[in-house]
This record gives C-alpha cells, sequence and structure tokens, in this order.
C-alpha cells in the first residue's frame, strides 16, 4: 500500500505530507512515521472504543495497526480484519449480551433429555466425579455463545500464518497461565486471539494456543503501548479505558472484592504504560463515569461516552488528520477484505478431545470431504453437538492450502466429565399441614460405548422413595431411534380426602422393568412405546380403610409422546408444550387388571415486554371409569386448582383449564436463576370420582396470586388460593420439585 502511496505521490496526485499518515500494510518497526492504534482492555467498558473509532473517521485519521488488550483486542481485532464501523456497531446492538454469557443454550434449543432433567428438576446442581473426587469446571462461563459472536467478528475461521496479512497489522495480547509472562499473539485464528485476550481468569475458560494456556492480557499489560510503539512506528494513539478502583460502599461481596483486586492489578501495568507516551503521542482518557467491567447489559451506553471523549481530545487528533481522497483510499483499503471462494475441504480432523471420541463430533457433522466448506450449516451442527452437554467449547479453523483446506475441529469435552453426580428435589407446603419433601440425587455415566450410551442411576427420599436404572442407547451414532430397558423399585403415599376432610394416607409399594424403543426429535421431544411388568401393593397407613388393601401383578404396554419447546419448564415467556400418555393394563401383558389410561397435557405461553400469558389444558382418566386407587389423577396445589390441599381432589376422568397472568419484576443473576415473577390465576376443572361414588364432584373453580422466582434450584412460590366451595383462602409454598 506504502508503494502504491508513493506512486501516487510522485505523479502529483497526493499531497508530500500524505505519505507520512498513510497506512501500512507490511508494517515493521522501521518505519518511525506509523501510527498504531493501542486499545485498552476494561470488560463491558470495552464497547466505548466504538465511539472512539467514529470519530477517528469522522476525523479523517488513519492508522497503520492496531494492538488491543481483552475488549480493546476485540473491537481493535475487528477494525484490523477489515470490518465497516456501522457493521461492527450493528452486530453489537444486536447481540443478546445476556445470553452470550450463558453456559447452555436457550433451553428450547436443548435436546430433549437435557430438558427432561431440568423439568423434573433432577440437576439443579451438578458435579463431575472422578478418581474417587468431585470435579468442578475450570471456569464460570464455557464461553461458546461468545465464540461464535467473535467469529462473526473476526469474518473468516482461517487460521493466519501472521496478522500482518490482515488489512492492518494486528496484535492481542494475553497472559500465559503457567509462567505469568506477558504473549503477543500474532498468528492463528483471529476470533481465537480475541478470545484468549479476554479470558478472565476462572470466569472463562483458558485457551491453548501453540501449547501455552492462555487468559486476560490485562492481567499484564492493559494498555499495550510498547507492543504498538513497536509493532508500526514512534507515534501511538492510545485509548484508556481507566479500572477505577470501587469505593469502600461497593465492596459488599465476594465478586466485588474478587474484582476490585483485579482492577488494583490493572490500573498498575496500566500506569506504567501511560508513563511511556510521548509528545508525539496522544492519549484518549474514557470517563465511563459508572459503568463496571461486567456490566453488559449497558455496553450500548458506554458508545456516546466514547465519542465524547474523543471529540474532547479532537484538536491533538487532528494532528493525525489525512486529506479526503487518502483517506478515502486508506478506507478502501481497509475494508477490502480478501473475498476468496469457499475452500474444498480436503480433511475433517477433530483435536482436544479426552473420552468422547472423535466419530461422535464426526457423525454429527453434515460437512464432507471433497465439498466446498459451508459454514453457516457446520455452525449449526457444532451448536447442536454442544448443545448435548457433552463439551466446554466447540469451535473449528481452516487451514488453507490454496484453494483447499484442512478442517480442524477444536472440541474441548467437560474436565469434569463423563460421570456427572446430579442434585436436586424441593419441598412443597399448604400450610395447613399437607405437603411434600423430596431429595434426589443421581449418577449420570456417557458414553458408555461408541454409540452414546447413558446410564442413570436415580435415588430420591422423601414423601416419596424411588430407586430408578436406565440405560439409554441409542441404534447407531446417526440413529434417532434408541431402545431403553429401566428398572425401578418405591414406595409413595397417596392421601385420600372425602368432602374436603383427609380420611387416610395409602400406601403404594412398586416394583417394575421395562423395555422402551423409542425415537428423538431432536430438540423438540421423543416417542416412545415399550412393556412394563413388576408387582404392585397398597394398603392404608393411617385413618379409615377407605380402599382395600391390594396385591396385584402388573402388566402393560405404554406409548407416550411429548414435544417441549417452553424457554423455562417453571416460569416459561415463550413457547409450547405437549404431552400425550397412553397406558394398556392387560392380562396379555400378564396384568391382574384390565383397564386403559389416557392424558394429555398441553401449555402455550406468550410474552410481552414483562407480561407473560400462559395457558394450560389437562384431559386424563380412563374410558373404562373405574381406576384402581393408587392410578387416580390427583388435583390441588398450586396451578393445578389452588384454592384446594395437595391431591385433595382425586378422580377418575379430568377436563381442566388454566389461565395464568405473570409480570417480570426482576431479573436473577445467572448464578442464581432467570427472574422474579408476580401474578396469578384462574383455574376451571370437571372431574369425576367413580370408585368413591361421588360423580357429584363436578365442576371446581379456583383462583390464586403468587409471588414467584426461576431459580437454579428449581421454582420459588409463594401464593394465597381462593376456590368457592373451600370457602376460606389456602396458602402455599413451593420451593424445588420434591416429587
Amino acid at each position: 500500500m506504502r508503494r502504491l502511496l508513493l506512486a501516487a505521490a510522485l505523479a502529483g496526485l497526493l499531497p508530500a505530507g500524505a505519505l507520512a499518515a498513510a497506512p501500512v500494510t507490511p508494517a515493521t518497526p522501521a518505519v518511525p512515521e506509523g501510527v498504531a492504534l493501542v486499545l485498552s482492555g476494561g470488560g463491558a467498558r470495552g464497547v466505548a472504543h466504538l465511539g472512539v473509532l467514529k470519530v477517528l473517521e469522522e476525523l479523517r485519521v488513519p492508522v497503520d495497526c492496531v494492538v488491543g488488550t481483552s475488549m480493546g483486542a476485540i473491537v481493535g481485532g475487528a477494525y484490523a480484519s477489515g470490518m465497516a464501523l456501522d457493521e461492527m456497531e450493528r452486530r453489537v446492538r444486536a447481540a443478546d449480551w445476556t445470553e452470550m454469557f450463558q453456559n447452555a443454550l436457550p433451553r428450547d434449543e436443548q435436546p430433549f433429555r437435557e430438558k427432561q432433567d431440568s423439568a423434573g428438576n433432577r440437576s439443579a446442581i451438578t458435579l463431575g466425579w472422578g478418581g474417587g473426587e468431585f470435579r468442578l469446571p475450570q471456569s464460570a462461563i464455557t464461553g461458546q455463545q461468545l465464540d461464535l459472536f467473535l467469529s462473526g467478528l473476526a469474518g473468516d475461521v482461517e487460521s493466519l500464518s501472521a496478522f500482518d496479512t490482515l488489512a492492518l497489522p494486528y496484535r492481542a495480547i494475553a497472559t500465559d497461565l503457567e509462567t505469568g509472562g506477558m504473549v503477543v499473539i500474532n498468528d492463528g485464528p483471529l476470533w481465537r486471539a480475541m478470545r484468549a485476550s479476554m479470558a478472565v481468569p476462572g470466569v472463562f475458560l483458558p485457551i491453548e494456543h501453540h501449547g501455552r494456556l492462555l487468559v486476560d492480557g490485562g492481567l499484564v499489560m492493559n494498555l499495550p503501548v510498547d507492543v504498538g510503539r513497536e509493532l508500526c512506528g514512534g507515534r501511538v494513539i492510545a485509548v484508556n479505558l481507566g479500572t477505577p478502583p470501587f469505593g469502600r460502599e461497593r465492596l459488599n461481596t465476594v465478586a466485588d472484592i474478587v474484582l476490585q483486586a483485579i482492577n488494583l492489578a490493572l490500573e498498575q501495568n496500566v500506569q506504567q504504560q501511560l508513563g511511556r507516551l510521548g509528545e508525539g503521542d496522544v492519549l484518549v482518557e474514557v470517563d465511563l463515569q459508572d459503568i463496571s467491567s461486567r456490566d453488559f447489559t449497558r455496553v450500548l451506553d458506554t458508545i456516546p461516552l466514547g465519542e465524547r471523549a474523543a471529540r474532547a481530545a479532537a484538536a491533538e487528533l487532528a494532528r493525525f488528520a489525512v486529506e479526503p481522497e487518502v483517506y478515502a483510499r486508506w478506507q478502501m483499503h481497509r475494508q477490502a477484505r480478501l473475498q476468496r471462494p469457499a475452500p474444498i475441504v480436503t480433511k475433517v480432523e477433530v483435536e482436544g478431545l479426552r473420552h468422547v471420541p472423535p466419530a461422535g463430533i464426526l457423525a454429527g457433522l453434515r460437512q464432507k470431504e471433497g465439498h466446498p466448506l459451508d459454514s453457516a450449516v457446520l455452525e449449526a451442527d457444532l451448536q447442536r453437538l454442544y448443545a448435548r452437554g457433552d463439551f466446554e467449547r466447540l469451535r473449528y479453523r481452516i487451514e488453507r492450502d490454496g484453494a483447499y483446506g484442512r478442517l480442524f475441529v477444536e472440541a474441548v469435552d467437560k474436565s469434569w466429565g463423563p460421570n456427572y453426580l446430579r442434585f436436586g428435589g424441593g419441598l412443597a407446603a399448604d400450610l395447613q399441614g399437607g405437603g411434600a419433601v423430596g431429595l434426589f440425587a443421581g449418577l449420570s455415566r456417557r458414553w458408555l460405548n461408541d454409540w452414546e450410551g447413558r446410564l442413570n442411576l436415580d435415588a430420591q427420599v422423601g414423601t416419596s422413595n424411588r430407586l430408578r436404572a436406565e440405560l439409554f442407547q441409542p441404534l447407531g451414532l446417526k440413529s434417532s431411534w434408541f431402545v431403553a430397558p429401566v428398572a425401578q423399585v418405591g414406595m409413595r403415599s397417596v392421601p385420600v380426602y372425602e368432602n374436603g376432610r383427609k380420611q387416610a394416607d395409602f400406601r403404594v409399594r412398586e416394583a417394575t422393568i421395562g423395555l422402551d424403543l423409542g425415537y428423538e426429535l431432536d430438540e423438540w421431544g421423543e416417542l416412545r412405546a415399550g412393556w412394563h411388568r413388576g408387582r404392585e401393593k397398597g394398603e392404608i397407613i393411617s385413618g379409615v380403610e377407605v380402599y382395600p388393601k391390594q396385591n396385584v401383578e402388573q402388566g402393560k404396554l405404554r406409548v407416550s409422546a411429548v414435544l417441549d419447546r417452553l424457554d423455562s419448564p417453571f416460569f416459561p415467556r415463550r413457547g409450547v408444550r405437549a404431552q400425550l400418555l397412553g397406558e394398556w393394563h392387560s392380562g396379555r401383558f400378564g396384568s391382574d387388571l384390565d383397564y386403559r389410561y389416557m392424558e394429555l397435557d398441553t401449555s402455550w405461553v406468550r410474552s410481552r415486554g414483562p407480561h407473560s400469558v400462559l395457558v394450560n389444558l389437562t384431559l386424563a382418566g380412563s374410558p373404562d371409569h373405574e381406576l384402581p386407587a393408587a392410578g387416580r389423577y390427583t388435583l390441588g396445589g398450586p396451578l393445578r386448582l389452588s384454592g384446594y390441599r395437595y391431591g385433595e381432589l382425586a378422580a377418575d376422568q379430568v377436563a381442566m383449564a388454566n389461565v395464568s397472568y405473570y409480570r417480570l419484576i426482576n431479573t436473577l443473576p445467572e448464578a442464581l436463576g432467570r427472574g422474579v415473577y408476580l401474578g396469578g390465576s384462574l383455574e376451571w376443572a370437571n372431574l369425576r370420582n367413580d370408585a368413591l361414588d361421588a360423580p357429584s364432584l363436578g365442576n371446581r373453580n379456583s383462583m390464586s396470586l403468587f409471588l414467584g422466582a426461576d431459580t437454579v434450584l428449581g421454582p420459588l412460590y409463594v401464593g394465597v388460593a381462593y376456590a368457592s366451595r373451600v370457602g376460606e383462602p389456602r396458602y402455599y409454598l413451593l420451593f424445588g420439585q420434591p416429587y
């Protein structure tokens, strides 16, 4: 580029002074007149660099290279790659900064089996287990969604031999986690350099690069003036976002104290680099007021503050300005991003796996060798594989050789897997002596074999006790078909009410085995059909002999279909869920009883702003009228005819409708949950119980008001309800899922 500008100057097309400010593509320290743009780190505050870049473009200030740390490395990398500033801002504004820093994909995009665990609150707490000890994640945030965003900013997944081949030479600063030394990243995929530079230890997963484990560069050089001056010349435009320490009134939590310690360390190395600035340099100090490095909900507020700071330094920045035609040529060069056709993939390889076999990834990719790279399809496949829950990160890069390229999938499976301990449970009380309590613990062993077999061993103790083992075995890596042998023993207590008075507690002991054949519908749901055989014993353990003792053989054919696209199982704000269950108990399947049971349960929710409306419809019961004592459908408790106690109503046939409204009144940090809600419900049901000769159960209605929270440990619900037939309010407390 400099040679072209020199030729233009000799031809009399450019003013002689334009050479001093012309950009340098093959930048070297030997060019003293070069201008280095140095962007500091700052977390969420770093988006302010966009505002500074806006003013630089208005003033027609070209630069010869870009060096950045942390968020400065991200903004600087996108700018050095040639991305237009308005496109960069569009992407920043369109990004969901809340979901970007979540480990899991939105629930409605997760595989169905993951949804099952969350709906039953069986994975509220998950730990790894191996070598006789608990295993924990290396970081709070794995960063898969962030990696995807950075890939879009970088514009290419190609692994570059040197960042000098970008539109502007570029460097990202990182810290070697093992030695504590500074690492200047000058090659590899651009998105990975950005990502390594902002990997705050303990918050983001460290990034491996050339055998080094890298974390946030701000720990060693948050404002890399020296690196910028060395890269492309003697003059520097430094943009410092500052890391002001909190006042004592802000040091209230562990997170605040840790962040304060980091800020103090950053400020020391920033002051050292500020001392390296000379008379020919320009410093832009951005006052970001009370916006902290973790205020990612306020990133857009930082852009005008960056503009304001740059305009305040406009007189000094104007020293680097060039004529309009010179700047136009520079901008054309910067944005002339190399447009090459997608490479023909000659080989697909997987790197970095520990316990997941490479075939487990390759089988899920539609990209074929000998075909052009289809980035959109590949990204979708990687997101679907990531959603299974086996990986911390799943990205890719291309190593080109002319029109061809080798595709490398960079897969980091969970360091705390493949054995996972899962904990959950909860308690429910109607504040009148009724309710339930349950604690859940389970062991999940994934990748038992190369076909992704999974063994789940579950235990629940409390009001109901249960031991359950299921082997979930797909019939091939690419197959949606699966078989699932299951064995279960348990005991549960069924309350028996008559005319609102508790008459007895009926205890049921059961042991069953079964075999299901099913078909997974990816994140949508599943279909199952199977034969189950066992024995069931039931007896009254307290109260009057409402039901006779029973000791029967059970044998049934069971079919089910589930569709689940809710974004939360507890307080959803979008989506739909439907479940259809059918059971045929018959002597031909080994049963002493002959009856049929069907259940259809559907939920639909829509939101606008903080307001949500949930509609639930349920049809359940037997066309054969009388069900066995332990098989009746029970109602009562929050949002299930809330004006009645838990299990107060039992029926052979049920039709129920529920309309709930709730308003989001506060959000929760990701570590705690999703949100806090205030709402109410209107509920109606028609019931029939033939066994108790009570067809007059008839129509029942109820209404409720509640305060709830969608927490990582399950739903938290405090409510009051009223039913006209009861005539008095009922109060409820629910935390987690006790059943």
